[in-house]
């Protein structure tokens, strides 16, 4: 397992807590990253040599030491994958998350940062990982999963801290996160 820290301090309360899993249902996928954001920055966990239940246990410890509330986007799935029970829920009713950005205009915010993958990819990175074992696969799917958080704490800022866009501020680029903090961390050093 690899545990990144991205330093980037936050005025906010609780905690966004996101998953990047193989498939969507729980019966077909695996656990595989999970991400905190909260007022001490920025931690994503990455199973690699782990089983899915040791990595579990290992987010399931992780979880423990961040404050509440708890918030995700569709949090039914982080409780489904975990199983933890999640304060706030920062999707209304079943909106996809580009659609929620585009109503509560930050897709600009969203755009700038650069997210290398769909959701639907992040299976075939990780077995491409697994076949090849070379960390730009991982780098990839951790650089989504820190577009997913970057992405839910906007929507927290807006539809719960109930701030003015201009009052929101935007996240670095996730090329530009990946090539200084997460490729170092993950072992990959890039000049």
């Amino acid at each position: 397992m690899k545990r990144i820290q991205i330093d980037y301090r936050l005025e906010s309360d609780g905690t966004i807590i996101d998953v990047e899993t193989t498939h969507w249902e729980i019966e077909k996928g695996e656990l595989i990253t999970a991400g905190f954001l909260s007022q001490e920055g920025i931690i994503i966990l990455q199973r690699l040599e782990l089983t899915e239940n040791e990595f579990r246990k290992k987010v399931l410890e992780e979880a423990k030491t961040k404050k509440r509330p708890w918030y995700g986007f569709n949090k039914e799935f982080e409780e489904k994958f975990l199983p933890i029970l999640m304060d706030s829920d920062l999707q209304y009713g079943r909106e996809s998350a580009f659609g929620a950005l585009r109503d509560e205009g930050l897709l600009r915010h969203y755009d700038l940062l650069c997210d290398p993958l769909f959701n639907e990819e992040i299976k075939r990175f990780w077995n491409a990982w697994k076949s090849t074992k070379d960390m730009v696969f991982v780098s990839k799917i951790v650089r989504h999963n820190y577009c997913c958080l970057t992405k839910e704490y906007y929507l927290k800022l807006k539809r719960v801290d109930k701030l003015g866009l201009s009052e929101i501020k935007r996240f670095p680029s996730s090329a530009q996160i990946e090539k200084s903090s997460i490729r170092k961390q993950l072992g990959l050093y890039v000049e």
